[in-house]
């Protein structure tokens, strides 16, 4: 005889995991969906950035983004006991549906564009959104992945660092800078600790970015309220560890900052779970 919808009281333990199971699963299915189509401005990154803030007042350190993961994966098998559903396939979709809530009303994690420096660099000027210009044996690049709304006219009379950054990748890098950014695997994030302000390093909104042979070279002013301030710089590629560094800066003077990037096998989204992005 067909067995029917078992009431709240006839579930056992067997039927709970089952529901805790199909919750949590709609939750991953909801990040993974979210982590794909929003990609470095996932909602994910910015619930890293609010635990990271958190950890530090109650004194838990640096939060990588697995435990962010596993938390929402948590909070999925348990809001079972609250919502009660009947059914694993209602399980699913109401874990799916709460995580695609938050993950809506989180705010995305964006970044400015880099902006100009304050003098003009002899031979290089800023070239238009999609183009190209050839400087000897290297190619300026005007970042063409970013969205309308940050680009912006920026005056140059402002007070800013300016950075001169130059990122060296001794095997090279696998494909074009457009190609790899437009696809996620190359990523980089700029952090003015003193204004709390980030910036996407290959999005511009007056920076200037070269390649030349191995490197990137970038050439960009970033905001600054004081004298003095600590820039903290994220650099993301496929090939390569992650790597995160910092630069003590000072108004008036050349911020000479070299990074060299480690090559690595390990995939760029398993480094990512291991990550705490605090910025």
């Amino acid at each position: 005889m067909k067995q029917g919808v078992k009431t709240p009281g006839d579930y056992n333990l067997v039927d709970m995991a089952g529901l805790a199971l199909a919750g949590s699963a709609g939750i991953i299915s909801a990040l993974v969906t979210d982590y794909q189509q929003s990609g470095e401005a996932s909602a994910l990154f910015t619930i890293n950035q609010w635990v990271v803030q958190l950890g530090n007042i109650l004194g838990f350190g640096q939060v990588p983004l697995w435990m962010v993961v596993v938390g929402l994966t948590l909070l999925g098998a348990g809001s079972i006991f609250y919502f009660q559903p009947i059914t694993r396939q209602g399980a699913f979709a109401q874990g799916f549906g709460l995580l695609a809530v938050m993950m809506t009303a989180v705010p995305s994690n964006l970044s400015g564009g880099l902006e100009a420096i304050n003098d003009t660099l002899p031979g290089l000027e800023p070239s238009p959104s999609q183009q190209e210009a050839s400087l000897g044996q290297a190619r300026i690049y005007q970042a063409s992945y970013r969205p309308a709304q940050y680009v912006q006219v920026q005056d140059s009379r402002g007070a800013k660092y300016d950075v001169y950054l130059t990122i060296n990748f001794p095997e090279g890098l696998p494909d074009e800078v457009d190609t790899m950014v437009r696809k996620g695997s190359l990523r980089g994030r700029l952090l003015n600790e003193d204004t709390g302000e980030t910036f996407n390093l290959f999005r511009s909104a007056g920076g200037l970015m070269r390649q030349q042979g191995n490197s990137l070279v970038i050439r960009a002013g970033v905001p600054a309220r004081s004298n003095e301030g600590k820039l903290w710089v994220r650099v993301e590629a496929q090939g390569y560890a992650i790597e995160v560094t910092s630069y003590d800066a000072t108004l008036g003077q050349k911020v000479d900052w070299n990074i060299d990037m480690t090559p690595s096998n390990t995939p760029l989204f398993m480094q990512r779970l291991n990550k705490s992005y605090w910025f």
